[in-house]
């Protein structure tokens, strides 16, 4: 485990020096970097940054500004990636107040 925390802080430490000379180069700029990368080496990054759902072909993070977007190999940019539906919580009171209201406009 200390070796994967290694490599990774190891990487994120040149992902921000190479962040940090972009923004020098393009202050005004937007900038964001896509990286594609084979599955295994995308599944090992992707599993160091946070819990999230392991299905995802992309992910990404910010640093100094700028979007690094992490994908893996052979997944199309432009396809839209679904995320998990979130439920809304409704109170007891809403839903009642929502029942009562649809029954009497039907009826």
């Amino acid at each position: 485990m200390e070796e994967n925390k290694n490599g990774i802080d190891e990487r994120l430490e040149k992902l921000a020096m190479i962040t940090d000379a972009l923004e020098t180069l393009f202050p005004n700029g937007q900038t964001a970097i896509i990286l594609e990368l084979e599955k295994d080496e995308f599944k090992s990054v992707q599993k160091n940054f946070r819990d999230i759902d392991r299905n995802h072909k992309r992910f990404k993070i910010e640093i100094s500004n700028i979007e690094i977007i992490f994908m893996q190999a052979g997944v199309n940019f432009e396809e839209k990636v679904e995320e998990p539906k979130k439920e809304k919580k409704v109170s007891g009171f809403k839903k009642i107040f929502k029942n009562l209201f649809t029954s009497k406009i039907s009826g």
